[in-house]
């Protein structure tokens, strides 16, 4: 223990250093791992060497470290993400064909938005993230839906921080995202406009997987400006409700 506060175990740093990396949108040097790890230079320095050599983690040309094909094996490996894509993979390309938009599925992750996958639209330009990818759960429609579905005291958490703004459009008022947030726990869905990617409009529903489940949100993205985002409701939510019958649906005996 230094000065009162208990030292990290070596798991713990060793998760440190991956969620860092995992997090970053681009690759990280050492002495930047190291600055936000709060570690010396010399033991995150040790500590990545041993992360480089089981493939965890690979560094670029120029030297940065990020994740590597080892992480994405063992992630890939998880019977939670073999479930969740064989459950939901029909679902998704459905809706996409059934609406012309593109369509994501993600979780909580802490306080942002895993994207858990997403089925892009022929023809329509839009920016979706990649299966992995982190978005500020306030700039989203699907962050907003699940804030609306769970405790109110985790949306005061998020709001306790600077909001992160990612277009000129993005609400950065905490006010006005709690009244956006208790309109979603009213209406049972939430709308994004401009706020994640300029000239995009989504709308998001939460997929309702039970208790013991991880909470997940469904969403179908539009180029903006959109005035009838409502219109996608009815197979936004037929499909939400076929994912979370398949997803928890018992698997037959072996």
């Amino acid at each position: 223990m230094t000065g009162g506060i208990p030292e990290r175990s070596l798991p713990q740093r060793i998760f440190g250093l991956l969620d860092i990396v995992a997090t970053a949108p681009h690759p990280l040097t050492l002495s930047e791992i190291a600055r936000r790890a709060g570690l010396p230079v010399s033991t995150a320095h040790r500590l990545l060497g041993e992360l480089l050599q089981g493939a965890v983690l690979v560094r670029t040309a120029s030297g940065r470290y990020q994740l590597g094909e080892h992480i994405w094996r063992l992630g890939a490996a998880a019977p939670w993400e073999r479930e969740l894509r064989r459950a939901s993979a029909v679902h998704l390309h459905a809706l996409a064909r059934r609406t012309g938009a593109g369509v994501a599925l993600a979780t909580l992750s802490g306080d942002h938005l895993l994207c858990l996958d997403t089925i892009a639209a022929p023809g329509v330009g839009l920016v979706l993230a990649a299966s992995g990818d982190e978005l500020p759960l306030t700039a989203t429609s699907a962050g907003k839906a699940l804030l609306a579905t769970t405790a109110r005291d985790r949306l005061a958490t998020v709001l306790s921080k600077p909001l992160p703004r990612l277009t000129p459009f993005t609400l950065v008022a905490p006010h006005l995202l709690v009244a956006q947030v208790e309109r979603a726990r009213r209406n049972g869905y939430a709308t994004a406009h401009n706020e994640a990617a300029a000239g995009q409009a989504s709308i998001s529903v939460e997929v309702p997987t039970g208790p013991d489940r991880v909470p997940m949100a469904l969403t179908v993205l539009t180029p903006a400006p959109h005035h009838a985002l409502t219109r996608l409701l009815p197979p936004l939510r037929a499909a939400a409700a076929a994912i979370a019958a398949a997803v928890t649906a018992p698997h037959p005996p072996l």
